[in-house]
């Protein structure tokens, strides 16, 4: 269907009287859905993925030079490019990650708050009912196995024959709630403290710690106060993977639990569709390389100081047309 439900909303086990908030409901959890997985350009389960991705393979690469001190890693330009390099874009896909500024973004800080504000919404007739699953499943189940011949017989997994896929939401809904499966309601609502959890991985990722030495140091050249707010913040590959794990499990929660959606559990890290340890048996330079290399980075060099070459003459042939 075009809002991306197999079943239209009069077929959703939901009184009529209650259908504008499963409306609601399936709207939000429509969007709050794509943006973790399917948003074209910044899906947070793809960004997550992406950074695990290249946290592994820094810290795999790194590890071929540690106790080694004759290996080509230790090159002071190689270990320049790589922590450079791997330290900016990590940080900055945290801090997309965590940007809250304002209300035309896809974040994981925005996300939570839009879940907060829409939290009345997650009842469990909702999180049972939004796409066509029954309500009470075991008067589904009673229905079919008077009917059932003896042997083996396949059970839909989704609308309202699915009963088995009904009792997996709503027991999930129990375990999330605290409730007893003897006193179900149709309006019961999963708890804020739920949400708090959350809200409290987030805070303590270090991730919006990261995002200020970001703004200082990395994306804004930062005056000196904003400067010393974060000096004592030393930015470090294991802060970065510490912030990744944190953000990881704050996008699982969401996603599989309180969204009752498929999450990442044992696929967080993408699988190589190639060998990522090819040629890496080979020297970085040829054993008679080294005059070539200085050559070149000398011409290379010289060609940087040339940039200011002129300067005067253009500034004021620029200023002043009638001169030229």
């Amino acid at each position: 269907m075009a809002d991306g439900y197999a079943h239209a909303l009069a077929q959703c086990d939901v009184p009529p009287e209650r259908r504008n908030a499963l409306e609601s409901y399936r709207g939000k959890r429509r969007v709050w859905l794509s943006w973790i997985s399917t948003d074209e350009h910044h899906a947070i389960w793809s960004v997550l993925s992406s950074m695990v991705w290249r946290d592994v393979a820094f810290k795999t690469l790194t590890n071929f030079a540690v106790g080694d001190d004759a290996n080509a890693l230790n090159n002071p330009l190689v270990v320049e490019a790589l922590l450079d390099g791997h330290v900016a874009t990590q940080v900055l896909a945290i801090r997309r990650l965590v940007d809250d500024g304002n209300n035309d973004i896809v974040s994981l800080r925005r996300l939570v708050k839009d879940l907060r504000k829409h939290w009345p919404l997650f009842t469990r007739e909702n999180y049972v009912c939004f796409d066509g699953l029954p309500y009470d499943y075991e008067a589904v189940r009673r229905s079919w196995l008077a009917d059932a011949r003896p042997g083996f017989t396949w059970r839909p997994t989704s609308g309202p024959e699915a009963d088995a896929t009904s009792e997996r939401a709503h027991r999930q809904f129990d375990m999330l709630a605290g409730i007893d499966p003897a006193n179900r309601c149709r309006e019961d609502c999963l708890p804020r403290a739920l949400l708090t959890t959350v809200e409290n991985w987030l805070n303590d990722s270090g991730a919006d710690d990261l995002a200020k030495w970001s703004h200082a140091y990395l994306a804004h050249a930062g005056g000196p106060q904003s400067r010393e707010r974060i000096a004592e913040l030393r930015v470090t590959t294991d802060k970065i993977t510490d912030a990744i794990r944190a953000l990881a499990r704050v996008t699982e929660a969401i996603s599989a639990y309180i969204l009752c959606d498929a999450g990442r559990s044992g696929a967080l890290m993408p699988t190589a569709q190639f060998n990522p340890f090819d040629k890496l048996d080979n020297p970085i330079m040829q054993v008679d390389g080294e005059a070539a290399a200085y050559k070149l980075w000398h011409a290379l060099g010289d060609e940087r100081d040339r940039y200011l070459d002129g300067v005067e003459g253009e500034l004021i042939a620029g200023a002043h047309p009638a001169r030229r």
